[in-house]
């Protein structure tokens, strides 16, 4: 009986429909695509400010730490895969870093983005709450870079500090694309704007001040007041 039951529980287990794994899900694509756009835009402020070296990362961690999270999405949605130009850029960045060829394909890789962003559901895109709401988790995101790149009451790892203001340069440009249109909806976004403003402050010098100008305690706390500016 018992070797009946562990053949049938076997056949059971071989034919078994398998389950279907959850659809991406939007707002998280949303998240991440815009991180791996902050990451970028850093980058394009780092070279033009002549700082190679401390640009070349920024280009990096797009395709090899966020590109897999929202490949899934692409994929579903049919979006021509852009990891390969990512790639490019990355060496474009590398080799070139001044060339006229590098920022064209820093546009063009830019270009992707935006392409692959408007396939997310255009109700979404246009809920100013929603949007906000992402954006409180990106500022949340650059906190904890922040709190990464200070050691000790220093910052120890420029590379951190960047990613914390790439993401709030993005962040402000979802906010500057914000057209609101009832007074609940302009309270929200210019509530959230004061409180971005602070978090910028923080890390307005493109390179890290010695000493910093805020704690990773006051940055972490500026993210929690735009979390409730979200009402999240």
């Amino acid at each position: 009986m018992r070797r009946l039951a562990s053949l049938l529980a076997l056949t059971a287990a071989l034919f078994a429909t398998p389950a279907r794994a959850a659809p991406p899900d939007p707002v998280d694509f949303l998240f991440r695509i815009g991180m791996m756009e902050g990451h970028l835009m850093i980058g394009r402020e780092l070279l033009d400010a002549n700082q190679p070296s401390l640009a070349l990362p920024h280009y990096g961690h797009p395709v090899r730490e966020l590109y897999d999270d929202i490949a899934p999405w692409l994929e579903a949605n049919h979006v021509a895969r852009f990891d390969t130009a990512l790639v490019r850029l990355e060496a474009a960045a590398a080799t070139a870093p001044a060339a006229p060829a590098t920022r064209a394909l820093h546009d063009e890789v830019i270009a992707a983005l935006h392409a692959a962003r408007a396939t997310a559901p255009a109700a979404l895109r246009e809920s100013i709450p929603a949007m906000i709401r992402i954006c409180a988790d990106t500022v949340d995101a650059a906190a904890g870079e922040y709190g990464q790149a200070v050691n000790r009451g220093r910052i120890d790892s420029p590379v951190e500090y960047h990613d914390s203001r790439g993401y709030l340069a993005y962040v402000e440009t979802q906010l500057t694309a914000m057209r609101p249109v009832t007074p609940e909806q302009t309270a929200l976004v210019s509530g959230f704007s004061a409180v971005l403003a602070k978090a910028r402050w923080i890390v307005a010098p493109l390179l890290p001040p010695d000493p910093p100008r805020a704690s990773v305690t006051q940055y972490r706390a500026i993210a929690a007041e735009a979390g409730r500016a979200a009402g999240k």
